[in-house]
């Protein structure tokens, strides 16, 4: 049985619950895209079949198109190639290369292809978690913070402690002492200025005994 006898490639294309959606894969001609996988032919001249599967679970990877091997290439041990997020042109195009030089079993995958494969089973990749932090745990780092504080405060007390008065703390005092003084000078002359006055009202009340 020669190649033109058996059964050519065929594919199955998700549309219908994300694959094939704007909501899913936006900035995507979908229709087209669909009408571009049906007007492939393999090598022997023979439209390859299209048919659509409403889901085919992995609709993660949409869209989705799965490449079943032609009777020969099935023979020669092809197997079914699921490809995932086949969005772009180019993809298309290397798909109706592939399935023009053979397909599965017969042909090499493109490179093009290569990061695209995928499998019914495949399982989607889970989001990194954060690490979840107890109250207990949040308690013991805060008292840890709080330690850390008290002990840095402290040492920098001593440091302080050990260090002495500084250069200001002189000016201070000196800047208190030329305070104070100017009082003190006030008061003395105060009194001096009294005890003119009293010595006058002496010599002033003896004159006026000796009149």
């Amino acid at each position: 049985m020669n190649a033109v006898d058996g059964r050519p490639c065929q594919l199955t294309v998700c549309r219908g619950c994300c694959c094939g959606t704007r909501k899913k894969v936006p900035g995507v001609d979908h229709k087209a895209q669909l009408a571009r996988l049906s007007t492939i032919d393999d090598h022997s001249g023979r439209t390859v079949p299209v048919r659509t599967s409403k889901c085919l679970g992995i609709c993660f990877q949409s869209n989705v198109v799965v490449v079943q091997p032609s009777q020969e290439g099935r023979a020669a041990g092809g197997r079914p190639v699921w490809l995932g997020q086949v969005t772009e042109d180019k993809l298309v195009e290397a798909i109706d290369d592939w399935i023009f030089e053979g397909g599965p079993g017969l042909a090499p995958l493109p490179a093009v292809l290569a990061d695209h494969v995928t499998s019914k089973d495949a399982k989607k990749p889970k989001k990194r978690k954060k690490p979840k932090h107890s109250k207990s745990a949040k308690k013991e780092r805060r008292k840890e913070r709080e330690k850390a504080e008290r002990k840095a405060a402290g040492k920098a007390a001593k440091q302080d402690d050990e260090a002495g008065p500084g250069p200001d703390a002189d000016r201070k005092k000196s800047g208190k002492d030329a305070e104070k003084k100017p009082g003190k000078d006030a008061k003395k002359r105060k009194k001096d200025k009294k005890r003119e006055k009293d010595k006058k009202r002496k010599k002033k009340s003896g004159k006026a005994g000796k009149k």
